[in-house]
């Protein structure tokens, strides 16, 4: 069985690598809305926070910084890693 392994080894993290970087290609995927939760998956390897019902994962420095029910613009790859993040301030000021 190791010996397949040692053999395929290659093989997949050049997969790997190609399915990367044809994520972090455009097109990017564009989501606006309300900030509606933050989680911490994978023993604190992964920080994702929910925006219109879907799930980005971003930085964890970000992740500390956001605040839920703010108003936000993402853009992000396929894969919804966020690229950027854009805080939407109301044109008109408190009535």
């Amino acid at each position: 069985m190791s010996v397949v392994r040692f053999f395929l080894f290659p093989f997949i993290k050049f997969a790997h690598a190609a399915i990367s970087f044809v994520d972090s290609c455009p097109p990017y995927v564009y989501i606006e809305g309300l900030l509606e939760g933050k989680e911490v998956l994978d023993d604190n390897e992964r920080t994702v926070i929910y925006i219109s019902s879907k799930r980005v994962e971003v930085d964890p420095y970000t992740f500390g910084i956001l605040m839920i029910g703010e108003n936000l613009r993402i853009r992000s790859t396929r894969g919804y890693k966020a690229v950027s993040i854009d805080r939407i301030i109301p044109e008109q000021g408190p009535v």
